[in-house]
């Protein structure tokens, strides 16, 4: 049986997801895909992502952000969510509007007995759905939310 990843080798893979999709930008001609219910997207992939099914999660959100390249980067920094269990709770606990064309929404699960682990989307409206421009994901026991991870950055 896996040992189950530490907090700081999560901390250190969500470090490197940041990175890797914040300084990412789109390829040039990117084939764009909207979303036309981003909710139900974030509820329906995160359910299979905290569930264990990490890679499934990877592959589509590569596909949605047009970064194929970067599946086994993206997937290979989430699969020690794998090891954590199936997490007691999965709750929205934030949803940040700013006017009515971008939002920031954000999750909380609960791993184990004190395993936190926050997951942030970015969204954008375009013309016929929306844009989910970015995921990243922190794990945080003390503060209500992890340091610079919620609000205007």
């Amino acid at each position: 049986m896996a040992k189950p990843a530490s907090r700081g080798a999560i901390a250190w893979r969500a470090a490197l997801l940041v990175a890797f999709l914040t300084l990412s930008p789109a390829p040039a001609g990117a084939d764009v895909v909207l979303v036309p219910d981003p909710d139900k997207w974030i509820e329906t992939q995160l359910k299979n992502l905290t569930e264990g099914q990490t890679d499934e999660f990877a592959n589509q959100f590569v596909k949605l952000i047009d970064k194929e390249s970067s599946l086994e980067s993206l997937s290979a920094s989430i699969r020690p969510i794998n090891q954590m269990g199936k997490p007691a709770f999965l709750e929205k606990v934030s949803d940040m509007k700013y006017g009515s064309a971008l939002r920031e929404v954000v999750y909380l699960a609960l791993f184990r007995r004190t395993d936190y682990l926050y997951f942030k989307f970015i969204m954008k409206k375009n013309t016929n759905g929306w844009l989910i421009t970015n995921f990243e994901f922190k794990n945080e026991t003390s503060a209500l939310f992890p340091k610079g991870f919620i609000g205007p950055q």
